[in-house]
């Protein structure tokens, strides 16, 4: 029986590297330690093939992300969102308080000026005395008043500019005259003098004021009327000037030349 030759043996090419032996996730593919190029040899010949371990990495955990970002807004590097959870509208609510800072000023400032310099205190006034000098021509009686005016105010002194003043009794009119100024204002009391020309005696003065000029000691009514320019004063800052008018009814005891003043009350009030 003939023997049948057996084909020679052909040597087994390798197969490749699968992609589970090679990894390539975190390199270059591994090689075998054989190369793919070498010459052929026996079927018998084995090749050894690398296999990388397998490489197990951590997950960070969450709240490293959220260190990582506060860390960033810490530097500066929080971008938009670092800007939309700061205070933004610090520096407008500083404007805003300011402005509302300065209008209260303002108001509170107007509110002084307006109490204080435009309606200012009305001050009051005493008659210290009256002298009647008689005069025999023309025939009258010249009426000399010393009034003093104390001021309410503390903030401001009151200034006292020209006026005038009447002398009446029942009505009818004995004297008249103007108010000189004063030295100077006072910014607490101002002392100012007056002389009233008495109208010339024709007949008709009263007969209660002819009996007090000639001695008697009688209660005699009289009424001064007086307006008066007052300028107030903060230092030696003047601002608006006012009218002032001031009438004051007192008793005296006759006319002689020092008259005995036995009651007066004065009431004075602006009129503007």
């Amino acid at each position: 029986m003939a023997e049948r030759a057996l084909p020679p043996a052909v040597p087994a090419s390798p197969e490749p590297a699968s992609s589970s032996a090679v990894s390539t996730a975190f390199g270059s593919p591994l090689e075998p330690i054989a190369a793919a190029s070498a010459p052929a040899t026996p079927a018998h010949d084995t090749y050894v093939v690398k296999v990388q371990k397998d490489q197990i990495y951590r997950v960070p955990p969450p709240e490293n992300a959220y260190l990582a970002e506060r860390y960033r807004n810490a530097r500066g590097g929080g971008g938009a969102k670092k800007k939309q959870e700061g205070p933004a509208c610090s520096p407008c609510v500083a404007r805003t308080l300011g402005a509302l800072l300065a209008t209260a000023v303002l108001l509170g400032a107007a509110v002084l000026i307006s109490l204080v310099v435009l309606r200012p205190g009305v001050p009051s006034f005493s008659v210290d005395r009256l002298t009647v000098r008689r005069e025999a021509r023309p025939p009258r009686a010249d009426y000399d008043f010393f009034l003093t005016a104390v001021n309410p105010n503390k903030m401001t002194a009151l200034w006292y500019r020209s006026g005038s003043a009447v002398l009446l009794h029942h009505g009818r009119t004995l004297a008249a005259g103007d108010v000189g100024q004063p030295a100077d204002g006072g910014e607490d009391s101002t002392d100012f003098s007056m002389v009233l020309r008495g109208k010339p005696h024709d007949g008709r003065t009263p007969k209660a004021v002819d009996k007090a000029l000639a001695g008697s000691r009688e209660h005699l009514a009289l009424e001064l009327s007086v307006q008066v320019t007052v300028q107030v004063h903060v230092g030696a800052l003047g601002f608006g000037q006012r009218r002032l008018v001031v009438r004051c009814d007192v008793g005296a005891a006759g006319l002689s030349k020092d008259v005995h003043i036995s009651s007066q009350s004065c009431k004075s009030n602006f009129i503007n």
